[in-house]
């Protein structure tokens, strides 16, 4: 049976990896006729499409779109929520799978973007996508929209992190970036869903002849880093009966409330965060990775009693191209679509730009501590300690 569900999650994998690129170009193509792009960026994509389909020519852009049907995820510090709307158009993630926030207020966001925040956000809304205002990326564990989900979260997603001080002293600015990035390791640590770990850190298995023939399979991967440690899974293997599709069960009849889809347990999965940064001077100096594999475990400024900084494991990096999101428009933490050097400043880099994603898990041990820390937590909150039961 094991077998037989591994295969057929190989064959639904491979249709999904061969059918992205399709939808991403379409998606560019009637972007494009909305936006009135110039006839030469419309003339670019026809060419693409020609020199894929005509044969000995070279294969366009693969993309990594690092996201499954049945992921539940959470979006951190979205801008104008452009990237959103993209995932749920582009890439049909599920609407009910999906909560978006921001830390400005809702009356804030339509003041830092008003060309489009307010368009965007209405129609998410109307697509069914929960969209929460003043999450503070740092104190996930302050927000009961974030906390509702049992279970955690499959995916936290990060795009262009900043603290929008706007510090001109290089080094300070550094430091308070990394202050943002450290407090959001620790706090997404309390929310991430517990289960199988990627198969990239899992241990190879001996390779056998039925193998082979996925080796023709489409790949969505640009590059791939080898994570750390080769940590194994103790969860057992999942039935058909067991797996869960991503789908919440429908409600009895219509007058009954709308079925709350994250009181279902999300996909038996190791929550992951990706982190994206635009890969050059400043925001390399950051030094995501380390932070986030081997952390300062005293940080001024985010002390907390009985708290440590969790430790995580890379699972691999990729270039992050903005085009696989069609729609998607960066926006400066501080408001406003900004100059080109403004953009340099903070964030994507204008119009160009090469940038990087990350993806991690929590290290094993460091996830059981949190885990029993998040349930401390919540049992104090519900009227302090739990009880001890009194022995008859």
């Amino acid at each position: 049976m094991g077998k037989k569900v591994s295969l057929l999650n190989a064959l639904k994998n491979r249709q999904a990896r061969s059918s992205a690129s399709d939808r991403v170009q379409q998606a560019q193509r009637e972007a494009a006729v909305k936006r009135k792009v110039p006839v030469q960026t419309q003339r670019l994509l026809d060419s693409e499409d020609k020199a894929w389909k005509g044969k000995g020519k070279e294969e366009p852009r693969r993309y990594t779109i690092p996201f499954e049907n049945d992921d539940r995820i959470l979006l951190i510090g979205e801008g104008n929520f452009s990237f959103t709307l993209s995932l749920v158009e582009t890439h049909k993630i599920p609407s009910y799978n999906i909560l978006s926030t921001t830390l400005d207020s809702e009356a804030e966001c339509y003041e830092k973007y008003p060309d489009d925040a307010s368009t965007i956000v209405a129609e998410l809304r109307k697509l069914g996508v929960r969209v929460v205002f003043g999450v503070d990326a740092t104190k996930l564990e302050k927000s009961k929209e974030v906390m509702q989900a049992k279970g955690g979260w499959n995916k936290v997603v990060f795009n262009f992190p900043h603290a929008g001080a706007g510090i001109t002293d290089q080094d300070r600015n550094i430091l308070t970036n990394q202050r943002l990035l450290l407090g959001f390791l620790r706090s997404v640590a309390l929310v991430l869903s517990k289960g199988v770990l990627p198969k990239e850190l899992l241990p190879k298995k001996p390779r056998t002849d039925s193998d082979d023939e996925n080796d023709d399979a489409p790949s969505t991967s640009i590059s791939a880093a080898q994570g750390d440690d080769g940590m194994e899974s103790d969860e057992p293997e999942l039935s058909d009966e067991d797996e869960f599709t991503g789908v919440p069960p429908a409600s009895g009849s219509d007058d009954e409330a709308p079925v709350n889809p994250f009181q279902y347990p999300p996909p038996p999965r190791q929550g992951m965060i990706l982190v994206t940064l635009r890969d050059s001077v400043p925001y390399t100096l950051w030094d995501l990775p380390r932070l986030a594999k081997r952390p300062p475990h005293a940080v001024k400024g985010l002390e907390r009693k009985g708290s440590e900084q969790p430790e995580y494991t890379l699972v691999k990096s990729y270039r992050f191209f903005p085009e696989a999101y069609p729609g998607y428009e960066h926006r400066r933490t501080r408001g406003g679509a900004g100059t080109a050097t403004d953009e340099r400043e903070e964030g994507m880099g204008g119009t160009g730009g090469v940038c990087k994603t990350w993806e991690f898990v929590l290290r094993t041990d460091d996830a059981r501590t949190m885990r029993e820390k998040a349930a401390a937590a919540a049992a104090k909150g519900k009227g302090g300690k739990k009880k001890s039961k009194s022995k008859k």
